[in-house]
């Protein structure tokens, strides 16, 4: 079995749709089962009419979702001859209603909560697997549509639910498989889930990836691509600097890292359950399916270092607490309790006898940060902070790598700098102004053939003399 899941570019339009059905018609002899988001941007859509209903500017949420039916009819009527079209229609149009009627209850309360925001988000999905499956079908793919809802059982964490993996598994067993052995081609939308008690859900950041990994560890899948608009996972961001090349293939925990500290392609959790039966995750191009992307996989443990790949994390803030009376570890706890409670990621942290470096990704967290710990401690908050890492095996133990990357930045004012919190990486804090130069000279230095020979790890001194490695940095993942 493989599972191949198609993100929101990759449905964005009538050609893409055309092109994914390509893509399928190709691979059936794999059995495959199809996971499909949302329509690019649909659900930032459907989230805005949500919050637009909920402060009384209903005329307007029914605005784009009226624009959002539109698109899904457009698509239908270039792709699907009429008696595929009438069933569509039979289906979508009804559940159009269905999400109207819910906007107006939410702008009649004034109130969005969790439960009724996942219920609004899980139409995007909806929409589109019932939409592509369609096209399959009309195509000649024998496509049928599968309700993720009905095979996804989470817990009730609204936002950001967590899979139930056995009961997963037992449905995928009994409903899915079956339908794979007879020949057909499941679809279903990624992201969204269900409680069991039927009350939908959905899965945070990355969910489609998420669900995509989650049904291939539950029916044992050989294989599980991932589709989207770029050629797999890079050297640097393409956007920022031209010269980044393509990875062909990467560990599990380099991409996990990777995703951490900034890349888009995938996010960490959604490769979990790949990772614990070893089941490989291609990220390929949708508009170039020749092309042979990346391929991440459990990797080898050798000694060898080695760079896959610069990242970068903007919007950072950097929260330096330098406490009165030194920093002991009620003190520090205390500050980690804090910065949960105001739901905010701590990236990066750095310790030493009277000082905390933090890098949060909320500035109003550093301001409740320094108003908790008013009178204990001197807070220090700069925003406008990217965060620079050379990711890759054994990277922040090697000198060499250090020596290299730092004589690449002997002007730039480097704010941090992390390494030790992981083998896996060493960091750079820096303004976020020159964030594109920095990765642009790291992907010089540590890409380019003409970058000679490895400097030696005398520079860290020599060439950057306010280099300060952070003591007991730790990560969070």
């Amino acid at each position: 079995m493989l599972v191949m899941k198609f993100g929101g570019t990759s449905v964005g339009c009538a050609e893409s749709i055309c092109r994914v059905s390509q893509i399928v018609q190709a691979r059936l002899r794999w059995r495959p089962v199809v996971v499909v988001s949302a329509l690019a941007k649909v659900t930032d859509q459907l989230q805005t009419a949500g919050e637009l209903s909920r402060i009384g500017r209903f005329s307007e949420a029914l605005q784009i979702i009226s624009g959002i039916e539109q698109r899904h009819a457009d698509i239908a009527q270039e792709l699907l001859p009429a008696t595929f079209r009438d069933l569509l229609d039979l289906v979508l149009r009804p559940s159009f209603d269905e999400v109207r009627a819910l906007l107006k209850a939410i702008s009649a309360i004034g109130e969005l909560t969790a439960r009724t925001s996942d219920r609004l988000l899980s139409f995007g999905e909806r929409w589109s697997s019932c939409l592509v499956s369609e096209v399959l079908r009309a195509q000649g793919i024998p496509a049928e549509l599968v309700d993720a809802c009905s095979l996804l059982v989470t817990d009730a964490n609204h936002g950001h639910a967590a899979p139930q993996m056995e009961l997963i598994k037992s449905r995928v067993e009994s409903k899915l498989l079956p339908l794979v052995e007879r020949g057909g081609v499941p679809v279903l939308g990624g992201f969204i889930g269900a409680t069991a008690e039927c009350i939908p859900t959905t899965l945070g950041r990355g969910g489609s990836d998420f669900t995509a990994s989650i049904v291939g560890a539950s029916g044992g899948a050989e294989r599980i691509e991932i589709w989207t608009d770029v050629d797999g996972m890079m050297t640097a961001d393409p956007r920022i600097c031209p010269e980044a090349q393509n990875i062909d293939s990467i560990s599990f925990e380099e991409a996990a890292e990777l995703a951490h500290f900034g890349a888009k392609v995938l996010h960490p959790q959604t490769l979990q359950p790949a990772v614990e039966l070893g089941i490989p995750v291609y990220v390929l191009n949708s508009r170039r399916p020749d092309g042979r992307g990346t391929r991440v996989e459990v990797g080898e443990q050798t000694g060898e270092p080695r760079v896959r790949s610069v990242a970068c994390k903007r919007g950072i803030v950097l929260a330096e607490v330098f406490a009165k009376q030194g920093l002991d570890a009620k003190l520090a706890a205390s500050i980690f309790e804090a910065m949960e409670q105001q739901n905010c990621l701590v990236d990066l942290a750095a310790m030493s006898r009277s000082n905390l470096s933090l890098l949060l990704t909320s500035e109003s967290a550093g301001a409740a940060l320094a108003q908790f710990l008013e009178g204990v401690a001197e807070v220090k908050i700069t925003s406008g902070v990217a965060l620079v890492s050379l990711v890759g095996r054994n990277v922040a133990r090697d000198p060499s790598v250090s020596a290299r990357a730092l004589s690449a930045l002997p002007d730039r004012e480097v704010k941090m700098i992390f390494h030790g919190a992981s083998d896996m990486n060493l960091s750079f804090a820096i303004d976020e102004r020159e964030a594109d130069e920095v990765v642009c000279s790291l992907h010089q230095a540590l890409f380019s053939q003409c970058c000679g020979e490895e400097q030696p790890a005398s520079l860290l001194a020599t060439r950057h003399p306010q280099y300060q490695p952070a003591v007991n940095a730790v990560a969070e993942a």
